[in-house]
């Protein structure tokens, strides 16, 4: 048996295609050409949205975690002289070892704003108003629930800042020759911030003026005036 194909025409075939080819063209001259163009801006404008979108979520993203919220800091501050701007004791000493906790609460350059609660483990007070004259050192605790903290931050590897707070401290006897054991605290000052090429540790240095009266709550209140300074160490998480 022999096979037999049908013969295909050449011409045939490239009439065919010329002719899908016609009406594809047609169709297309069919289309409204002002819809294309509407279409065409749409989705342009839809990348560019997703584009800019996600490359601020981005920034924003990787510049939130450069902004540390919680602050751990840890002062040995030193007292070199007695002021009298609320007090009139001379002679007496005061050193104290802080234990701070800030909070981030505002942040917008060039100001970062904190609020610190200050816990005092101890405080070690020369009083000089003693029965026989000599200085007599006393042992206290306390804290200061209610404090701030602000720091400039145009700088990346150094931030100036000034502190605030008032609280209390307990002392383990009576104080500047009063019947009070308890005494109110106040103390402002400033200092700078020396932080490492990573923004999670920083050297604090700086100098306060602090305060311990006891608000007139005993018959006298001669109370303490220092000028002091502090150094420590800050770790940001």
């Amino acid at each position: 048996m022999t096979l037999q194909f049908p013969q295909v025409n050449v011409h045939t075939g490239r009439n065919v295609v010329n002719r899908c080819l016609q009406s594809f063209s047609s169709v297309l001259r069919l289309l409204d050409r002002d819809l294309l163009g509407q279409l065409l801006k749409g989705v342009m404008a839809l990348a560019a949205t997703v584009f800019i979108t996600t490359f601020l979520s981005t920034s924003a993203i990787a510049q939130e975690q450069h902004r540390a919220y919680s602050e751990y800091t840890y002062w040995f501050n030193g007292s070199f002289e007695n002021g009298h701007a609320f007090s009139n004791t001379v002679g007496a000493r005061n050193y104290q070892l802080e234990s701070r906790y800030e909070r981030l609460i505002y942040w917008k350059e060039p100001f970062a704003v904190r609020w610190v609660f200050d816990a005092v483990p101890i405080a070690l007070v020369g009083d000089p108003r003693t029965t026989n004259g000599h200085r007599s050192y006393a042992y206290g605790v306390g804290g200061s629930p209610i404090g701030a903290q602000v720091n400039f931050v145009h700088f990346r590897r150094i931030e100036p800042f000034l502190t605030s707070g008032g609280g209390f401290l307990y002392f383990n006897h009576r104080m500047f020759g009063t019947t009070q054991q308890f005494n109110f605290t106040a103390q402002l000052g400033g200092g700078v911030q020396l932080f490492t090429p990573s923004r999670r540790t920083a050297i604090d240095i700086g100098y306060k003026y602090h305060h311990v009266s006891n608000a007139n709550l005993a018959n006298q209140n001669p109370g303490l005036d220092s000028h002091m300074l502090f150094v420590g160490l800050s770790l940001f998480r």
